[in-house]
């Protein structure tokens, strides 16, 4: 996701906090009798000092200690959720949210803040639904309208979405976005004149609007006015200097122009905003293969594979370099992986060919020519050979079409991209820490035999030995036997949701360590942000339009 999308979840993040501010305060100032009211007033204020300067995880543990002493308190759930929120942990601020909503039903940020987590794991029917109950409760705030029509887009709701976005004109008739978002709709419908006649609009509006300017480029784009695009680019990038997304863009526009080194520089500006940005990466790769810098094209695409392993465009020019730069046996390989997934993509059986008689293996290049020549001929007479008829996968989107491997991706689709890199301090400072199987500490241990639950510690042995012995499904289970005797036991959730991903079952992991991320482990959160990312990161090369990365507002 590019830095505006993720300067507009943050204003939005803070924007709710301090929506609920003044409730606090009032709530703060009454007078107390009781000394754990006092103790909890003073954890509620540190936590959300805490919160306030960014500082996620410490403020959890003080959330911990307000949700212990007062239960039925709705505020330090909500908070929870906004600091696990930014911790990338969409799960845990999902079920903190809704203990919140259970507690008061009718306080609309839980609701908007629960909408942005499901968002986030591309579930945009239940984000609809926080989404439409927000509105009924907060009618006058705008961006709730501009996300629910995002949202119908992105269930191709389109009749639905445009009737959304003509409730925002009429009601915010002088704000550029509702024309913005309506113009997306036009697009997503193929109508181009529409939706240019809208942005023409938004930019009467707001001339200096940042998202009407980058679209009217994007519409240039599409005619094929790519100087003209430059200027509205540029002017975009003098407002927001640090848009990834409009760099990318305009850096296609220079590509277009055989301006190379213009193209260059942008893509390197824009990977200096957004280091993990996929399109960046893969234009720019190709760009640099393109001017024969191909051990720099390699770092390019080897950091895309390393988020995406399954990325078979990104597989096969990976190979073509490997080739050039003579690392044959490593072109093979990748060759390979590509035919296996692409039996009829007959150009990848010759470049194997190639890489295979450049390291004397004239037998299987042998092979793979006479594979070729027979498909060949299969085509040209219209009948079908055993081979051509095993390729029935379903694709991801990503991969629709292997042979446009060496095209530049015409429109940047940040929005695939993860919606930030938040950072945090102290224990989880470091993203590089190794997920390992944890034991108790001693004091742990001492508790447990204090309280003569022995048998709970002897569970936890036995699924902990489970575990290094590879039995998965008993060590597994052996977990939930120590959580269902204590719910407190943090390492058995941590130990658990490991397991778990190892079984390639995210989808219960992710609850398990984002619990024992609330227990004090919080080396869990920078598990929960890589596998958040793993499961987020599929860039799809079909050309979305730039429109919808360049307003989606939270």
């Amino acid at each position: 996701m590019n830095s505006k999308k993720a300067t507009d979840i943050r204003y939005s993040i803070l924007r709710i906090v301090r929506c609920v501010a003044f409730l606090l305060t009032l709530t703060f100032s009454a007078p107390y009798t009781v000394l754990a009211q006092i103790n909890t007033d003073r954890m509620m204020n540190i936590a959300r000092n805490a919160l306030s300067y960014n500082d996620y995880v410490l403020s959890i543990s003080y959330f911990n200690i307000v949700i212990n002493y007062k239960p039925h308190l709705y505020e330090p759930y909500f908070y929870r959720g906004v600091a696990k929120f930014y911790l990338d942990d969409f799960s845990g601020t999902i079920l903190d949210c809704t203990e919140a909503i259970k507690r008061n039903p009718y306080f609309p940020n839980s609701y908007e803040l629960r909408g942005l987590a499901y968002i986030n794991q591309q579930q945009y029917s239940l984000a609809v639904q926080d989404y439409q109950q927000a509105t009924e409760l907060s009618p006058d705030n705008r961006l709730l309208w501009h996300n629910l029509t995002l949202c119908h887009i992105e269930l191709d709701s389109l009749d639905k979405a445009d009737s959304i976005a003509n409730i925002v004109i009429k009601k915010w008739s002088k704000h550029a976005e509702g024309y913005n978002i309506k113009a997306q709709i036009q697009l997503q419908k193929k109508d181009t004149a529409a939706a240019e006649a809208l942005i023409d609009q938004a930019l009467k509006v707001d001339k200096y609007n940042v998202n009407s300017i980058s679209a009217k480029a994007g519409i240039l784009i599409s005619h094929e006015q790519y100087d003209e695009a430059i200027k509205y680019y540029t002017e975009s990038l003098r407002l927001n200097p640090q848009n990834a997304s409009s760099l990318i863009n305009r850096a296609l526009c220079y590509y277009h122009l055989n301006k190379y080194n213009e193209a260059m520089n942008d893509y390197d500006l824009a990977l200096d905003f957004e280091p993990r940005n996929f399109i960046g990466h893969y234009n720019r790769g190709l760009l640099r293969a393109q001017v024969g810098a191909d051990n720099l094209a390699i770092e390019d695409f080897n950091f895309i594979l390393s988020i995406n392993p399954d990325d078979m465009m990104a597989t096969f020019n990976r190979a073509t370099l490997l080739e050039n730069t003579g690392d044959y046996q490593g072109a093979i390989r990748d060759y390979t992986t590509v035919i296996n997934e692409y039996p009829k993509f007959l150009y990848g059986y010759e470049r194997r060919a190639s890489a295979r008689r450049l390291v004397g293996d004239t037998a299987g290049a042998n092979r793979d020519e006479e594979h070729v020549l027979k498909e060949r001929i299969a085509q040209r007479y219209g009948y079908s050979t055993p081979t051509s008829r095993q390729e029935n996968k379903t694709r991801k989107q990503s991969d629709f079409n292997i042979e446009d491997y060496n095209k530049l991706v015409e429109e940047d689709n940040s929005e695939q991209e993860q919606t930030y890199e938040s950072e945090y301090r102290g224990k989880v400072q470091n993203r590089e820490q190794s997920a390992k199987l944890i034991l108790p500490n001693q004091n742990t241990y001492n508790i447990y035999k204090e309280a003569g639950q022995d048998s709970i510690i002897t569970y936890f042995e036995q699924a902990f030995q489970d575990a290094q012995a590879g039995n998965l499904n008993e060590a597994i289970a052996g977990f939930t036997r120590v959580i269902e005797i204590n719910e407190t036991f943090a390492e058995a959730y941590f130990n658990r949701g490991l397991l778990k991903l190892l079984a390639d079952d995210s989808h219960s992991a992710i609850p398990d360590l984002s619990k024992a991320g609330e227990l004090g482990i919080f080396q869990a959160y920078n598990i929960i942000k890589k596998n958040q990312n793993l499961n987020l990161r599929n860039p799809s090369y079909k050309n979305l339009h730039f429109l919808h990365h360049l307003i989606l507002k939270f």
